[in-house]
């Protein structure tokens, strides 16, 4: 049996069975499942904690901006049809899903990535410098401590010209001598234990003898002068050590540099300039003036206490030292902020989430409703084209009994019950041209299902929730099933409704068709209803005798 749109059959099945192509019962089972996260907003930048793709929903891309309606959607108020211009949606529904959809979420995300900055800039600001500021606190104090290390370096070294009898001598009075005029030389007492007047008024019978005073002139070998020596090449020391100091206290406008040797004077170099360690911080501190500065819309607006840091710095009876400070049992400032931008960004992807998701389950739901209606008609035609057969054989059966009378055949009713009631004939086009359209229909069906649950579900883990594991879990399925087109969109919704109507052309074809060629062809094979053929009859009545 033949019938004449055969040629249809492929075609449709082709282009339908490439809807059902699509991969997103595996995607969906796979990102449906558990994944690990923790509870707490991370201590940085929330989107570290997310691991979006730029292919995903918060990538300004086709997929997510145009593929999954959001932006087309927002831009129009409902899905597109296909009668309008595809590439004025399109660009207008990316460039919607850009400033309403993603610029929320990049405003959010800029803000916390500048309080995570912040807050690391002023960590190593406040504890960079082996556990102390990175700034002047007390000018006094550090000179100080800078005056020390240069005196101890020196102190700690050979002292080379000085002879060896009385170096170790020298090297103490120095240190004595270093105390008594950074510290006082408190109140110490005379040693000498003999008359002082009388020694000092006879120095020739006492130690202090001048005998060898001719040989002694050489200041080399004279203990005062070497002492002298040291004392005037120590205290070049100290002065040059205090002035590059404050050199690059001048450099930084009162910060440190980074040095590779902090310890000896002598040894260190600067790693990083004070003026670029203090450029740097002044830059991060004053973000948040500049970023109120450039808004031009409220969504560029930064939370209020990211916008009040340099304010705190400012009014915080603390200082800058305060924004680290815990005050009456809250969190302190710094933690604050990383804490409400975190939060921030967590509502802006929630917000962009949801929009995408809304979107998603109109089209999903637009795609299982074309889905529905064309499994119907594929219903409607196999119980058509069995109810064609049975009328058929209301037909042909009585024909082939008055022959077989008229004609002395005996019937065998079992064979006739047999061959009426298998309906093989509507089978056979069922399988070759219904099946392959239904098994198409059943895994878009189902793939269209599954989509639509899982949808739902994750509406409501972002909705339905406080935990954020369960509002990132949601996020990161989202943005899974984006990135990998596993959710259908606009244009499968378009292609669907196409194929339906071919569909539901070519079963109507294929009803008709059917009957005419059972009831109207010559051919016996074909035209086995075809009552009003004798040979039709003559080979029924053959099959079915006795």
């Amino acid at each position: 049996m033949r019938l004449r749109s055969t040629s249809i059959w492929w075609i449709v099945i082709i282009g339908f069975a490439s809807l059902a192509c699509m991969p997103i019962f595996a995607r969906a089972a796979h990102v449906a499942g558990h994944v690990d996260a923790p509870e707490e907003p991370p201590a940085g930048s929330a989107a570290a904690a997310f691991d979006f793709s730029q292919e995903g929903i918060f990538g300004c891309n086709q997929t997510a901006g145009a593929s999954a309606s959001a932006g087309t959607m927002a831009a129009i108020g409902g899905t597109y049809v296909p009668v309008n211009d595809a590439g004025i949606t399109l660009n207008t529904g990316i460039i919607v899903y850009k400033e309403c959809v993603l610029r929320p979420l990049q405003d959010r995300l800029r803000e916390s990535a500048m309080s995570a900055l912040l807050k690391k800039q002023y960590i190593g600001i406040e504890t960079g410098r082996e556990g102390n500021k990175r700034y002047v606190v007390d000018i006094k104090k550090e000179r100080q401590i800078v005056d020390d290390r240069a005196a101890l370096t020196y102190l700690q070294g050979p002292l080379e010209t000085v002879h060896p009898e009385y170096r170790e001598k020298i090297r103490r009075a120095l240190a004595i001598n270093y105390r008594a005029e950074t510290r006082g030389s408190g109140n110490q007492e005379c040693g000498y234990e003999g008359d002082l007047a009388m020694a000092t008024q006879n120095p020739t019978e006492n130690e202090f003898s001048f005998a060898n005073f001719a040989e002694l002139r050489d200041p080399a070998c004279n203990l005062f002068f070497a002492y002298m020596e040291k004392k005037d090449e120590r205290d070049a020391v100290r002065a040059e050590a205090i002035a590059n100091q404050n050199t690059v206290w001048d450099w930084g406008r009162g910060f440190y540099a980074v040095t590779d040797n902090e310890q000896n004077p002598f040894r260190e170099t600067i790693l990083t300039p004070s003026s670029v360690v203090q450029e740097s911080f002044q830059q991060i501190l004053g973000s948040p003036v500049r970023q109120l500065e450039s808004a031009n819309d409220i969504g560029l607006i930064i939370g209020a206490l990211f916008a009040s840091v340099t304010t705190q710095v400012l009014t915080d009876s603390q200082g800058l030292a305060g924004l680290g400070q815990s005050v009456g049992g809250r969190a302190p400032y710094i933690d604050q902020v990383a804490r409400e931008s975190s939060q921030g960004v967590i509502g802006a992807a929630v917000n962009a989430a949801l929009t995408i998701l809304n979107s998603a389950r109109q089209v999903e739901g637009s795609f299982l409703a074309v889905m529905n209606t064309i499994a119907e008609n594929l219903t409607q035609t196999i119980s058509g084209i069995r109810n064609i057969e049975r009328q058929c054989w209301a037909l042909v059966v009585p024909k082939v009994e008055e022959y077989a009378g008229q004609n002395g055949i005996a019937l065998d009713r079992a064979k006739i019950r047999t061959s009426t009631s298998t309906l093989a004939f509507s089978q056979q086009v069922i399988d070759s041209q219904i099946t392959p359209l239904a098994q198409a229909a059943l895994t878009n069906l189902e793939s269209s299902q599954r989509a639509v649950g899982l949808i739902d579900r994750l509406i409501a883990g972002v909705t339905n929730t406080s935990s954020l594991t369960a509002q990132r879990l949601a996020l990161q399925q989202l943005d899974t099933l984006v990135a990998e087109g596993a959710l259908h969109s606009q244009y499968d919704v378009v292609n669907a409704t196409t194929q339906g109507a071919d569909i539901s052309s070519a079963m109507d074809t294929l009803r008709t068709d059917t009957a005419q060629a059972w009831g109207d062809s010559p051919d016996p094979s074909v035209g086995w209803c075809n009552i009003q053929n004798p040979t039709v009859i003559q080979l029924w009545a053959e099959r079915w005798k006795r």
